[in-house]
């Protein structure tokens, strides 16, 4: 993928993702840069699809949403095709 093209998908500017990362050799992912000039970001493998999710709550009386807050981390699992190993839900200490 093109640098400018991760950069948008990744809610960054391309002078930002060009600049401070690849310009000063920290950039998260693998780059290459082509003869040509552009730069190419080389996803890294995913190793696991595996996931664990987590909601607390702060007090005894919000016990009853700890259900809904965990709704919203089963569906962004669900769409990204992970699989769920574990769920943990907690009331904070009082």
């Amino acid at each position: 993928m093109k640098l400018a093209d991760w950069a948008r998908k990744n809610g960054f500017d391309y002078k930002t993702a060009y600049r401070p990362f690849f310009r000063s050799g920290k950039f998260p992912r693998p780059v290459e840069q082509l003869p040509t000039g552009t730069i190419l970001v080389r996803e890294l493998p995913v190793t696991t699809n595996n996931a664990v999710l987590y909601a607390r709550v702060s007090s005894g009386d919000q016990a009853a949403d700890l259900d809904r807050q965990m709704q919203r981390p089963r569906d962004y699992a669900a769409a990204q095709g992970l699989h769920v190993v574990r769920r943990s839900k907690r009331l904070a200490p009082a």
